[in-house]
């Protein structure tokens, strides 16, 4: 039999260690620190790999397309700035409803996956950028004659998108009839357009024309406006106005301001030089990429809106629900 004084010490002993581990699992994973990852070699980014023009994975297994060099030019050009080698990137395959989750598990250090920023997210993960805009758009077949705008899509058609985007949310707001199909991928989307299964797909014009590229006879896209003054949410969306602008961010941990600002400071640099452009021509061609430039006021006008979300807190006319 231990002493009195003894087993006293032993008992705290086993209570210090039992509200350890309740701490522990109480607190659970948490975000990880890019800067921390980049400086130790080794970084986790998160990415689509069936995106034809952002991030694609080919049959040797490579992974090609804007986003994957976004990727990497943000990353060496950190660790060049912090005085780095370039560190090795390992690439996690990351559906639409799983990237807040896996940045706030510390599955990943940052996502560059097509991630459109909006408030809600905001809220739950840190973003850079933005780095990208665009629109929502339409895929159809090409011998669809009967789809040439939104509208045509009543309640006899059904529509494909990704659960968890930020299209499946605006479909689900502005087209309340018509017939919402979600998968998990854009790709499952697509195969089903071509099968006959859904009668178009809808997310960002720049992930639509991937895919259109890829199959020019098959595919056709189009344009995705509001089909007429309509009050969503209290607010007035005027008819011919983009459905849907989406603003493409690098998903971070949520607290991780240091992250976000060399991250930023990463991407002027990456618009500044001219690579910006030139990566984004390759990946989605001239045409494409002209149309998106064009739209979005020119790289200057891109540049200038890196590092400001202001955009989440504006809002449109108010207006009463009828």
């Amino acid at each position: 039999m231990l002493p009195r004084s003894a087993a006293r010490r032993s008992a705290a002993t086993a209570l210090v260690t039992v509200l350890v581990a309740a701490l522990c699992a109480c607190s659970g994973p948490s975000p990880r620190n890019l800067l921390s990852s980049i400086d130790d070699g080794v970084v986790l980014i998160g990415v689509k790999v069936d995106q034809p023009g952002l991030g694609l994975r080919g049959s040797d297994g490579a992974l090609s397309g804007f986003d994957i060099d976004v990727a990497r030019y943000v990353i060496r050009t950190v660790a060049a700035t912090r005085g780095k080698t370039e560190p090795r990137i390992t690439w996690r395959e990351t559906p639409s409803s799983q990237r807040e989750q896996l940045i706030d598990n510390g599955e990943v250090d940052a996502v560059v996956a097509s991630y459109s920023i909006d408030g809600a997210r905001a809220g739950a993960v840190g973003f850079a950028g933005p780095y990208l805009v665009t629109r929502q758009g339409l895929l159809v077949r090409r011998d669809e004659s009967a789809i040439s705008t939104v509208s045509d899509l009543g309640r006899d058609r059904s529509l494909c998108s990704v659960a968890g985007s930020t299209s499946a949310r605006a479909v689900k707001t502005l087209l309340p009839g018509v017939r919402l199909v979600e998968f998990d991928t854009y790709s499952a989307c697509v195969d089903a357009l071509a099968r006959k299964n859904v009668d178009a797909v809808t997310t960002d014009e720049v992930i639509l024309a991937g895919f259109a590229a890829q199959r020019p006879t098959a595919f056709r896209l189009v344009d995705m406006s509001v089909p007429k003054d309509s009050c969503i949410d209290g607010r007035l969306r005027t008819a011919g106005a983009p459905f849907a602008v989406e603003r493409y961010g690098i998903g971070l941990g949520r607290d991780d301001s240091a992250a976000r600002d060399a991250v930023n400071a990463a991407l002027r640099t990456m618009f500044e030089s001219g690579e910006w452009e030139r990566s984004l021509r390759r990946a989605v061609g001239d045409e494409e990429a002209a149309r998106t430039l064009d739209r979005d006021g020119g790289a200057g006008e891109s540049l200038a809106r890196i590092g400001d979300l202001s955009f989440l807190s504006a809002t449109n006319s108010p207006c009463a629900a009828r």
